[in-house]
């Protein structure tokens, strides 16, 4: 399950929808927006999307950790629009028989994602505003 949102997400809500009785294992990480960044508090955060082509790279990324690490199931969730300090930004979680693949099939995502997916982060810091990767 990929989604792109600007609503938040429940945690508890993804539990259940990627349990199953077969599986032993469900990993997750949550990425939230912290402060302060570089020294500066952080005042907000802004995410766009290129959707077409970030829900695309989603889809590949979710396929190839499926069949990589033995996956049952994926929940991917990133959110776009205005966040405050503290606000989730990023669920990733995996479903499967054994702990080492639904916690190195996360890990994957997660670094496919950061490298791979068009998603910009623009950062509201209490003196300056720049968009991440000038």
């Amino acid at each position: 399950m990929i989604r792109i949102q600007e609503e938040d997400f429940s945690i508890d809500e993804q539990v259940c929808l990627l349990k199953r009785n077969h599986c032993g294992a469900i990993s997750f990480f949550l990425g939230t927006v912290k402060s302060p960044f570089d020294g500066k508090n952080v005042v907000a955060l802004e995410l766009e999307a290129y959707m077409e082509m970030a829900e695309k790279k989603l889809a590949l990324i979710e396929e190839a950790a499926k069949k990589e690490f033995k996956l049952e199931d994926v929940c991917i969730i990133h959110r776009i629009g205005n966040l405050l300090p503290g606000d989730n930004i990023l669920l990733v979680g995996a479903v499967s028989v054994s702990r080492a693949d639904a916690i190195s099939g996360v890990n994957y995502i997660l670094e496919k994602i950061k490298k791979d997916v068009p998603i910009f982060k623009k950062e509201y810091l209490e003196d300056t505003i720049f968009w991440h990767g000038e």
